[in-house]
């Protein structure tokens, strides 16, 4: 008897694979296959166009198909969508941000003519005193030139306090749109994972697993493809938002009621109470000069209430660095107590909460801080 030609037995094995995908539903159903009771056909030749058919259909089934050598995913375009329009978000939020920037750096304009005029207000004094009971002119001159200064001065903190309670309001609305633009990112992450999630379970399924090795068979697709192979791409570009939003859950020490929290001065690290409702940082002398902070002898001065209800001078200063977690602040208002100030806690206020959005929880006894970086 004849031996059957070789592509009499090839196109059997064409047929039987054909018939194994395709029984594998109508006859046994999915249950069957799940316990294995239908064997997945080899994968070492290249199938009929009938059996890549009902391949594709199975993988169509679990929204998949094949683009050249590549498996995708056709169930990601609401995921996609929501990553593009994140795009005029983003721009939206950089407006928002911009605004409150340029109020702050407004604000930092007025201050460096307060020093300025400051100085200049030292010197013409100083000229005054050098002059007192000579060139009567010259005295005149320099004396308009100090009320001059001060009615300047005087109008500039005017403008300063009018600034500030504006950069709070755009702080307020900068928040907010951090908070929607984070809340958004977080969102398409969820549902990211929900698409990964159903992918995985997908690809468990024997129907699947003898439809993909058909397609590595006819078309050299991957081998061993995984939920995270397929989606890498949109992973990546939702990666890539993912890291312009920081975002900390920093733990508070509660001593007496109080807050505390590390804060980095500088190189320095000290604690200080949580306060939301201190305007700027508050130092005790004591704590300013471990911090190696100095106060220069023209410092402006200022009036500080305590918790006590004492009143008690101060300086300001300007600290160059403060963080709390990985959330740090340039040039940041701060204020060193009067000597007298020996109980005084150092106190961590709005001169560099009010740069972020926060949330103090005190149920859990946690600094809740978020950022997005809006810059580029």
């Amino acid at each position: 008897m004849p031996l059957p030609h070789r592509s009499h037995i090839l196109r059997s094995r064409q047929f039987v694979a054909g018939v194994l995908i395709a029984a594998a539903f109508v006859l046994v159903g999915p249950v069957a296959m799940a316990q294995g009771s239908v064997e997945a056909p080899a994968a070492t030749e290249k199938f009929s166009p009938d059996v890549v058919a009902k391949a594709e259909a199975i993988l169509d089934g679990v929204q998949l198909r094949r683009a050249g050598k590549v498996i995708q995913s056709t169930n990601t375009s609401e995921v996609a969508r929501a990553i593009s329009g994140l795009a005029r978000s983003r721009r939206e939020l950089k407006l928002v941000y911009q605004d409150w920037k340029q109020v702050g750096e407004h604000i930092s304009a007025i201050d460096m003519e307060l020093k300025r005029l400051n100085i200049q207000y030292g010197e013409l004094n100083l000229q005054l005193a050098r002059i007192a009971g000579g060139d009567v002119t010259a005295h005149n001159r320099l004396v308009g030139l100090v009320n001059a200064g001060v009615a300047r001065t005087k109008l500039l903190e005017s403008e300063k306090s009018s600034k500030k309670e504006l950069l709070a309001t755009k702080r307020v609305a900068l928040n907010a749109a951090e908070s929607a633009y984070a809340e958004t990112v977080l969102a398409i992450r969820s549902d990211y994972k929900k698409l990964k999630s159903e992918l995985d379970q997908s690809l468990l399924e024997q129907p699947v697993q003898i439809a993909l090795r058909v397609m590595r068979a006819n078309f050299e697709t991957p081998e061993g493809l995984t939920a995270d192979a397929i989606l890498s791409s949109i992973d990546k570009r939702l990666q890539r938002i993912e890291q312009e939003v920081f975002s900390e859950t920093i733990k508070l020490d509660v001593v007496n009621n109080s807050l505390y929290v590390d804060v980095v001065v500088g190189r320095e690290t000290t604690r200080m109470v949580v306060d939301s409702g201190a305007n700027l940082i508050s130092l005790p002398s004591k704590t300013a000069s471990d911090l190696g902070i100095v106060v220069p002898s023209d410092a402006p001065q200022l009036r500080m209430i305590l918790a006590d209800g004492r009143e008690i001078p101060a300086r300001a200063v300007t600290l160059a660095r403060v963080r709390v977690g990985e959330f740090e602040a340039e040039n940041v208002e701060a204020a060193v107590l009067d000597e007298a100030a020996t109980n005084a806690e150092p106190l961590l206020g709005m001169s560099f909460l009010g740069k972020f959005k926060f949330e103090i929880d005190q149920s859990d006894k946690s600094l809740k801080m978020l950022r997005v970086n809006a810059e580029d």
